[in-house]
């Protein structure tokens, strides 16, 4: 859960480019593709395309989930390293 919410923070803070994700949420490239995939199953995470480029941006549902895993970690004063 904290690999995919590690995901979802570093796109809610504008990483968009996925070497940018992996760098930003500490993940190989292996892994942050397999991730990645997962959350646009879920419709958390939509992929665009700009000049051939992949790039990913947070749906509203990923939005919501972000802010709720934030919060629930602020409420148990559960802080994470990033």
């Amino acid at each position: 859960m904290e690999t995919f919410c590690d995901i979802l923070r570093a796109i809610g803070a504008g990483a968009e480019k996925p070497t940018h994700i992996m760098y930003k949420a500490n993940l190989s490239w292996t892994v942050m593709q397999l991730y990645i995939k997962s959350l646009e199953a879920q419709g958390l995470v939509i992929a665009s395309s700009d000049d051939g480029k992949r790039l990913y941006h947070l749906s509203d549902k990923g939005f919501q989930l972000l802010n709720q895993f934030l919060t629930i970690r602020e409420d148990l004063n559960l802080h994470h390293e990033s």
